[in-house]
């Protein structure tokens, strides 16, 4: 017997327009989230200004200083 498993399309549309309706809800609340807490919203902005500034480092350089804080990588 075959690894697949059909399917029916009716189905997997309502599967589809719930996971649309889940990212639409998780990002109005992080929208949320984000405008009641102005300390993170400084932080936010902050961290865009460097970015757009050009205050950006690699992937590895960040793994490292991350590993030497003692805080694990998920």
């Amino acid at each position: 017997m075959g690894q697949t498993v059909e399917v029916p399309a009716e189905l997997f549309n309502k599967f589809l327009r719930a996971s649309e309706a889940l990212d639409e809800l998780h990002d109005a609340f992080e929208d949320f989230l984000i405008l009641h807490n102005p300390a993170l919203l400084r932080r936010l902005r902050k961290a865009r200004r460097e970015q757009i500034s050009g205050k950006t480092r690699s992937w590895e350089e960040f793994k490292q200083d991350f590993t030497r804080s003692g805080r694990r990588a998920r």
